[in-house]
């Protein structure tokens, strides 16, 4: 990720002044999606005592404005977390909100811009550093230049203690290379305009360094492979260098260290995956935390632990426990940002109070997908009774029960697949079932602090329901939504070739399709389940190498604009899809896909 790498100090010209109150869609008004939280007379101070501060994924501010330059006031402070900039569409800038003290601070200036009118959007990435305790994002107001030419931006931001890519040596503080190093001056954005980056295989930068902390940028790019990073000799960590477009990035954050000298290498690989071009490492700068009093741990849960541009995860089949779930994270190659699990559909208490799965998970380091119906199966329920409120009750409970285990921050698939024809749940009459699924919402939202993301989750292709066989017509309303769901299977169809497979995600009901649909309604894209299909025969893709490829090439393809997780469905029950990739056969388990198998472990090893 990157850090700001020029902060404007508030505008000396003729400027204007967008609060976080002045809401709506016009020229210089602010609009919220996802949730954002007023917050009036709150510390620290703002200019006019309000701000608001979001903590989900993908929650949203946008800011539409006339002028030569914008600069964003919010909040910083030690609950903070990191937050993506895009202005008028463009590639987003990540900016660490972290800070202490608690203080109202400048984060983030345009730069100058051509006169007329421009939209920025802030997107809460739920992700932070290290010193973090939080993921709060918050907007204080904007200040906009209206000016024709607008007044020069300052020299960059210093941080405490960085190490330049040229402050080359081998003493304290200094990074020395291997003689396959190049320097390159103008190539990339970066505070001093220049980075070293090397194709050569075991080419070695050495930073050695006094500190607690070290957070390593470097160059991600089309050409870039892997690196490894290993600090005093300890267990290596590897990253993947690779991004559609180049920028630099933060690549490594190292654990909290104890106080005193350390050395820190950074080793090309001589090796990439299979979208790159080219093995290039590139080193920026390093930033050092200093002190004597480090800070504190992240939680468990911090971080993306599969070191993908996304989350990715996985069912835990056969039983829904933490060593099915590690059986196959650890087989992949790779740790599991997410596990998806299902409530038990056959009682309230099943449904809304599912404390033995959640108590499976308290101490797993990962995130939860819940899949959950609006009620339970067989007991004369139904999305008419639901639309009324008449279960409300039983889903406030449920939010009370994320409370407890401090599982707020779960995806939760509410009603999925409702727009096929094999849940009772099935969206046979649209109204019903956008208003029992707004009513769960609520509720859940009304208990839950702060909210969890509520996923719309859909079957890919072909729409059973509602009658129009346009799930369109089942939307529950962006103001319930957080995010887009998809199901997608090699099946029904299948894609035998990446043309037929192009085609089938830009058809109606397809990934480009849905995932299209996300952006325009400024909510996150997930493929809550996928897989090859050996169990659906002849409308089924079978052991499917290709797919998988196709599938991944397609997440990293979308890292970073709107895709935020996949989670791959290995079951081999008799009557399933048939997707296993690892477990082997048996009376219980009669599908098994070496060769997709052999392709996901290399695509997913590879972090």
């Amino acid at each position: 990720m990157t850090t700001l790498a020029t902060l404007a100090t508030p505008a000396r010209a003729a400027t204007i002044t967008i609060e976080d109150t002045a809401v709506g869609t016009g020229n210089n008004q602010v609009s919220y999606s996802g949730t954002w939280t007023p917050c009036t007379g709150c510390v620290p101070s703002t200019p006019n005592s309000s701000y608001r501060y979001s903590t989900n994924y993908g929650a949203i501010a946008t800011i539409r404005f006339t002028g030569t330059q914008i600069n964003l006031f919010g909040i910083k402070g030690p609950t903070s977390g990191q937050a993506a900039f895009s202005l008028d569409g463009g590639v987003p800038v990540t900016v660490d909100t972290f800070a202490l003290p608690l203080a109202v601070s400048l984060i983030y200036s345009s730069g100058a811009l051509t006169q007329g009118p421009h939209v920025l959007q802030i997107a809460n990435l739920h992700t932070r550093n290290a010193a973090s305790t939080g993921f709060n994002v918050a907007f204080d107001r904007a200040e906009v230049v209206t000016d024709t030419v607008p007044p020069p931006p300052p020299p960059p931001a210093q941080t405490a203690l960085t190490i330049e890519d040229t402050t080359i040596g081998t003493g304290n503080n200094q990074v020395s290379y291997t003689a396959d190093w190049i320097p390159c001056t103008g190539c990339v954005l970066s505070p001093n305009n220049s980075i070293y980056h090397t194709s050569g295989a075991d080419a070695v930068a050495t930073i050695r360094f006094s500190g607690t902390q070290i957070n390593v940028y470097g160059l991600k790019g089309p050409a870039n492979g892997f690196g490894t990073f290993r600090i005093d000799g300890a267990q290596p960590v590897t990253i993947d260098g690779y991004a559609p477009a180049s920028s630099v990035t933060l690549l490594y954050s190292s654990p909290i260290l104890p106080v005193g000298a350390h050395t820190m290498t950074f080793t090309n690989d001589d090796r990439r995956n299979v979208t790159s071009t080219g093995n290039n490492i590139g080193f920026d700068r390093a930033e050092v935390t200093t002190g004597l009093n480090p800070p504190p741990a992240p939680p468990l849960w911090a971080g993306l632990r599969s070191g993908k541009g996304w989350e990715s995860g996985t069912y835990p089949d056969p039983t829904m426990n933490q060593e099915n779930l590690e059986a196959f994270c650890t087989w992949r190659g790779t740790p599991c940002d997410f596990t998806l699990l299902y409530v038990t559909r056959n009682s309230w208490a099943n449904v809304t109070q599912p404390t033995d799965l959640l108590q499976t998970f308290a101490t797993w380091p990962g995130r939860l997908i819940i899949s959950i119906p609006p009620y339970p199966e067989n007991i004369g329920a139904s999305n008419a009774t639901c639309a009324t409120g008449a279960y409300d009750s039983y889903w406030r409970k449920f939010g009370n029960l994320l409370n407890t285990y401090g599982r707020q921050d779960s995806i939760i698939r509410l009603a999925w697949e409702g727009n096929g024809d094999w849940y009772q749940w099935s969206a046979t009459d649209p109204t019903d079932y956008i208003n029992c699924w707004r009513h769960v919402a609520d509720a859940i939202n009304s208990t839950a602090e702060p909210d969890p993301t509520l996923a719309w989750a859909l079957n890919a292709h072909y729409s059973q329901n509602p009658p129009s066989h346009n799930a369109m017509d089942m939307y529950p309303g962006d103001a319930w939504v957080d995010s887009v769901d998809l199901d997608a299977y090699d099946a029904y169809p299948p894609s035998p070739t990446k043309e037929a497979f192009d085609t089938q995600s830009d058809a109606v009901g397809g990934l480009n399709y849905w995932y299209n649909f996300s952006r325009t309604r400024n909510k996150i894209f997930g493929v809550g389940e996928w897989g090859v299909a050996s169990g659906d025969g002849s409308s089924g893709g079978g052991d499917s190498a290709n797919y998988v490829q196709w599938m991944y090439d397609w997440f990293a393809a979308h890292a970073g604009t709107g895709f935020a997780y996949e989670f791959y469905f290995n079951n081999c029950d008799p009557g399933n899809v048939g997707s296993n990739l690892h477990r082997p056969i048996a009376s219980t388990c009669i599908y098994r896909n070496p060769n997709a198998a052999a392709r996901y472990r290399q695509l997913y090893s590879a972090s």
